[in-house]
């Protein structure tokens, strides 16, 4: 086991990754810009090295400090870190960063940059899962780079479609769904050709978006440690997560499409010889058939909500496979219970470009959070500062019973009861979803709360 890892990331993931390794014996150091020294995250580890250039105006970029890799190895050297766990968003899938702590002799709580570059591009995943096995949506089987090609491959494939970029690990950035070549002509001048690559794949009509957690030791033991559903978006951002997915409770033959999507993601990480905490994510119709979509292998911010059904902590699990451990004994005896609702309090977003409106959090308050039933993750306390390039979400809040119902009543009313002001949030629109008649009968899709919004 490690005995001392640099946190390296900011807000609530820090905090909440520090809180395991100091319960399983290891230090923590963790990073922060001038002018966060008594951040949330800063107070949650043992260290905290500041990063990035002094504050002169405003606040110092996301990229000199929190993003800067060469100040995340030379704070982890000087601290005597011997492993770095990326938390998840900002440096988790850059295989820079994995790169640098191989050079460096640290550890990466994560996939070699051999195995990151692999999952970032989505032709080689798509291959994979094909060759497994896997049921794929049709789509292009090489990077767009020119509008010719695009034009090709729809021709090819048909409408309707969506059009996706080609690399990456996070939620594809999906443009309209394109129904005729009028807006195939639209989509072609909105996008800035000069070094994007993309590709097409063919449009599901009111998708549900399910995600199969899987650990894997890489000598071919790989266990699914539950489903979950992460349909609740609003612009292509997630809002709620649900564990047992309800996408897959509600059908018919439920059980029998259950164990065949686990099975398909077991399959994939079999071939991929998958080590680590990583999910397979699927699209599934209303007939029940699902579709391979990617693969993560790394942490995601929806883990809460296995975890609560599960009763197993995923950050302990990945540091101890990290070090080389053989597939914790606890693991391949999970047994989910009951059901787990998480939702993600973000602070007001551009429309252009989907980052938070800078603002200032006076006023912070939750409601009473008992052991097992309530768990609220946050970066923010009184007087904390959001700006312009932090990622929006400033606190997840699960809970966990055992039935549905009684799950999303209780984080109503701890939606209800949490007050951050004058940071203007996502609070109302929350509530609006758990008390919406389509959520509350499992009947929603990924185009659920955008519906909601744009009829208040």
């Amino acid at each position: 086991m490690f005995e001392k890892i640099l946190v390296a990331n900011r807000g609530e993931v820090a905090a909440r990754v520090a809180r395991t390794c100091r319960r399983i014996g290891a230090d923590t150091v963790t990073v922060h810009t001038d002018g966060e020294e008594d951040s949330v995250h800063a107070q949650a580890c043992d260290e905290a090295v500041r990063v990035g250039p002094p504050r002169t105006n405003g606040a110092v970029p996301v990229r000199d400090s929190y993003a800067n890799v060469a100040a995340l190895i030379g704070a982890a050297r000087a601290t005597g870190c011997s492993a770095l766990h990326p938390g998840y968003g900002l440096l988790d899938d850059d295989p820079t960063l994995a790169r640098a702590c191989e050079a460096a002799g640290i550890a990466f709580v994560g996939p070699s940059p051999e195995e990151l570059v692999l999952y970032r591009d989505r032709f080689s995943i798509r291959h994979a899962a094909f060759d497994a096995g896997l049921r794929i949506l049709p789509g292009s089987e090489r990077p767009i780079r020119e509008p010719s090609e695009l034009r090709e491959d729809v021709e090819a494939i048909g409408y309707p479609l969506v059009i996706k970029p080609a690399f990456g690990l996070g939620e594809p950035t999906v443009l309209p769904t394109l129904e005729s070549a009028d807006d195939l002509e639209r989509a072609i001048g909105g996008i800035e050709w000069e070094g994007a690559a993309c590709y097409v794949e063919r449009h599901v009509d009111r998708p549900r978006h399910v995600e199969v957690q899987l650990v894997g030791d890489g000598q071919g033991n790989c266990v699914v440690i539950g489903d979950r559903e992460v349909s609740v978006r609003k612009d292509h951002r997630r809002v709620l997560a649900e564990s047992p997915a309800p996408a897959i409770d509600a059908l018919r033959q439920g059980a029998a499409v259950r164990s065949a999507i686990g099975a398909a993601a077991i399959d994939l990480a079999l071939y991929l010889r998958f080590r680590g905490v990583g999910s397979a994510h699927f699209l599934i119709d209303a007939r029940g058939s699902f579709y391979f979509l990617g693969f993560h292998p790394l942490l995601q911010p929806e883990h809460a909500v296995i975890e609560a059904c599960a009763n197993i902590d995923l950050v302990e699990v990945q540091v101890r496979l990290a070090s080389g451990e053989p597939m914790p004994p606890e693991v391949p005896r999970v047994a989910p219970t009951g059901h787990a609702v998480q939702a993600r309090i973000e602070a007001a977003t551009d429309p252009r470009d989907g980052r938070p409106f800078p603002g200032r959090a006076d006023d912070v308050r939750w409601p009473p959070a008992p052991a097992g039933k309530v768990r609220i993750e946050t970066g923010i306390q009184p007087r904390s500062r959001v700006q312009h390039d932090h990622d929006p979400v400033v606190a997840t809040v699960t809970t966990y019973a055992p039935t549905r119902h009684e799950a999303v009543l209780v984080l109503d009313r701890v939606i209800a009861e949490t007050r951050i002001a004058p940071l203007v949030t996502n609070l109302r629109l929350l509530r609006r979803a758990l008390n919406h008649e389509s959520f509350r009968a499992c009947q929603y899709d990924e185009g659920f709360l955008d519906r909601v919004s744009a009829n208040p």
